[in-house]
């Protein structure tokens, strides 16, 4: 059960290069792999990780560690190193690429609206994320310009799905699928909104829409034999889902949707099974936090990755979901907490399990509006939020 290994130490720094004027033709949205030996379970092992929010402290970090300053070139995945063994054995290894990736050429920018460069189309799956969402309140951040390049970059890479931004109704309704093992995967994405910017085209975002999902539903589920759905939903820093995941989660259960990934809350919330109307399991994890990102508060810098396999029985040819566990993480940076926003630098991803209490000690919100960042804390507050539904590893 090993994915193909793309070769890191092969790969090229991107740099700023012009960006398309039109959208690549549409291709085969679907992703096929060899399949495996009758007679024996299929096993498809999935990794997932929250935000991949960039802001400029982030790619100005990134542009340090390529090198030379502002020369056009990003290296972003030092910061993801401590992970790299996971998403490594992982069959999926799921993302949710937070800010838009709109073409280096519009400028990069951080809050409140992102651009982010768009190296990271090449270095995500160069690292072995091949489950993209862009389906975020950030998606319209450099309107259809932005979209329509990101659409472009990720149409370049091969072996991946990426979900959430369209550039016509054929490619919304187009049901992105990814095969592993003999088993087929499609992809939904949806968003609660884009930060009050109205969508140029009804096909671009798919927003939360009863009817819509129902439809889309239906067509995975006559395409693919397992469901996944990432959903960016809840209210910013709360720990606990509001009564829109929970109505949403219900329905997403009740259509047998297998997994429903959420995303949004930039901090964690819990993951529970929902037991849908034909008394079907959903896995739901109703938020992953922040997996990178340079917000002020440390619990935004604290988040999990969601671990489980697909398992499809030889017998039965049933598909379960098994071995499901949660791998807290923190993300570190260092800086002055007197200049906090001027000073952030050495962001880098760890397993809490990983993180020691000297790292902790630096970490750069120290001080800041009196905070005290420990690793205790961090564990506290994990198994406060995720509770024992789920084994936690530390």
């Amino acid at each position: 059960m090993k994915k193909l290994k793309i070769l890191l130490a092969l790969f090229v720094l991107c740099g700023c290069q012009s960006a398309p004027t039109e959208p690549d033709e549409v291709t085969d949205p679907v992703v096929k792999e060899e399949t495996p030996p009758e007679n024996q379970d299929v096993v498809v092992h999935f990794s997932g990780v929250g935000d991949n929010l960039i802001h400029d402290s982030i790619y100005r970090d990134a542009d340090r560690l390529a090198g030379e300053m502002n020369d056009g070139l990003y290296d972003f995945l030092p910061m993801y190193e401590d992970v790299k063994d996971e998403i490594e054995k992982s069959d999926l290894a799921f993302i949710n690429q937070e800010t838009i990736l709109g073409g280096d050429e519009l400028g990069l920018s951080g809050y409140p609206t992102f651009n982010s460069p768009q190296c990271l189309a090449e270095q995500l799956p160069a690292f072995g994320f091949n489950m993209i969402n862009h389906a975020t309140n950030h998606a319209l951040d450099k309107w259809e310009t932005g979209v329509n390049n990101a659409i472009s970059f990720w149409r370049q890479q091969s072996g991946i799905v990426m979900a959430g931004i369209y550039d016509s109704w054929e490619d919304r309704a187009e049901v992105r699928v990814i095969e592993k093992n003999g088993i087929r995967f499609s992809f939904l994405a949806y968003t609660y909104g884009t930060n009050g910017i109205e969508s140029y085209a009804g096909y671009a975002i798919p927003y939360f829409d009863e009817t819509a999902i129902r439809e889309d539903v239906a067509r995975a589920k006559e395409v693919s034999d397992v469901v996944i759905v990432s959903a960016h939903w809840g209210n910013e820093n709360q720990f606990e889902p509001n009564e829109f995941e929970y109505e949403y989660a219900q329905l997403f259960a009740d259509l047998g949707v297998d997994v429903v990934i959420g995303t949004h809350p930039h901090v964690i919330q819990p993951v529970t099974w929902v037991t849908g109307a034909s008394g079907n399991n959903t896995l739901v994890v109703y938020s992953l936090g922040n997996f990178i990102g340079g917000m002020l508060d440390m619990y935004n810098n604290l988040s999990g990755m969601i671990s489980f396999d697909f398992v499809k029985k030889a017998d039965t040819e049933k598909i379960t979901v098994e071995n499901v566990k949660w791998i807290p993480l923190v993300c570190h940076y260092e800086g002055d907490a007197n200049d906090i926003m001027n000073t952030r630098l050495n962001f880098k991803v760890y397993k809490l399990k990983n993180y020691t209490d000297e790292l902790a000690s630096q970490h750069g919100l120290n001080g800041y509006e009196g905070q005290v960042v420990t690793k205790e804390a961090f564990s506290a507050r994990t198994h406060e939020v995720i509770g024992n539904i789920i084994p936690i590893e530390e």
